[in-house]
C-alpha cells in the first residue's frame, strides 16, 4: 500500500454506512478521484466541510493500484468560499459546474487545465454579480479542453455566416440560422431554442477572453440561459447522461427540463 499526496476540489459526495463518506474530487495531479473519508460522518475532532460540494482540501491517502478509489489518513481545508452557501442562485450554479466536470471526466486520467477551469471558476462564481453568465462560460471553456466546440462561424446547413437568430445542432453543436431552422424538420433541432446573434459572438468572447475581460453586462441574462440550455441538452446527447442540477437553474415556467 503506497501513501500519496494530492490537493482536490470536491465535486459530490455521499454516506456510506454509518460512519464513511465516500467523496468525488478532481485533483490536480491524478483527475478525477474516489476517496474514502473513514469514520468522518461521526467524527467531533474532523470537518466534513472538505467533503462539502466546491472544497478545496490536500489529502494524504493510501493507494492500491487494485482498488479504484484511495483512503484518506490526513487532509487539510485549503479553500472554502462562505460567500456560496447563503446565495442560491450561486449555490445552483455551483452545483451545475461541478456536475458537468464530474460526468463529463473519467477517473484517473489528470488534467491540470481542467483543475485550473474548475478552481478559477469557483473563486469567480463567488464574486461575479453574472453566476448564469459563470455558467455559460465554464462549460464552453471546459467543452474546449474536452476537445469537442466546433467551428461555429457559418450555418451548418447553407453556410451563412450573418443572420439574425440560430440554434445549436444537438448532434455536433454547430449553429443553424433561423432561416434553415424554418425550413427543416430536422429532429435534433426539435428541442433547441432559438437564440439570438449576438450569442455566437459571447461564446467566441468565452473561448477568446477571461470571464472578467467581458462586458458581462452587454448581454441579457434571458440569452445567456438559453444558450447554455442548449449547450446543456447537448452534453447530455454526447455523453449520455443527464445533468439532474439543471433544474434548479432553468424554471419550467418557459423551459421543458
Amino acid at each position: 500500500m503506497e501513501i500519496r499526496k494530492t490537493t482536490g476540489i470536491a465535486l459530490s459526495s455521499r454516506a456510506s454506512g454509518e460512519a464513511d463518506i465516500i467523496c468525488n474530487f478532481y485533483t490536480k495531479d491524478f483527475g478525477k478521484r474516489r476517496f474514502i473519508f473513514k469514520g468522518l460522518k461521526k467524527s467531533k475532532k474532523r470537518s466534513r466541510s472538505a467533503t462539502e460540494p466546491g472544497a478545496v482540501a490536500s489529502m494524504m491517502f493510501y493507494h492500491r493500484d487494485d482498488r479504484d478509489y484511495g483512503i484518506v489518513n490526513e487532509f487539510d481545508i485549503e479553500k472554502y468560499h462562505p460567500s456560496l452557501t447563503g446565495d442560491l442562485p450561486r449555490i445552483f450554479n455551483l452545483y451545475f459546474i461541478l456536475e458537468s466536470v464530474d460526468k463529463t471526466c473519467g477517473y484517473n486520467v489528470a488534467d491540470e487545465a481542467i483543475y485550473t477551469l474548475l478552481l478559477s471558476g469557483i473563486e469567480t462564481l463567488a464574486t461575479t454579480e453574472f453566476p448564469a453568465h459563470l455558467s455559460t462560460f465554464f462549460i464552453v471553456r471546459l467543452l474546449k479542453h474536452h476537445g469537442i466546440l466546433p467551428e461555429t462561424g457559418s450555418c451548418k446547413i447553407c453556410g451563412k455566416e450573418r443572420y439574425s437568430g440560430f440554434t445549436l445542432d444537438l448532434i455536433d453543436l454547430r449553429p443553424v440560422c433561423d432561416s434553415c431552422i424554418s425550413d427543416t424538420s430536422y429532429g435534433p433541432l426539435r428541442r433547441s431554442v432559438l437564440l439570438p446573434a449576438d450569442m455566437r459572438e459571447y461564446m467566441g468572447e468565452a473561448i477568446a477572453r477571461k470571464f472578467s475581460d467581458i462586458d458581462q453586462g452587454s448581454h441579457r441574462e434571458d440569452d445567456v440561459l438559453d444558450l447554455l440550455f442548449n449547450l446543456t441538452l447537448f452534453i447530455e446527447n454526447y455523453f449520455h447522461m443527464e445533468l439532474k442540477s439543471k433544474s434548479f437553474i432553468f424554471s419550467e415556467r418557459f423551459r421543458q427540463v
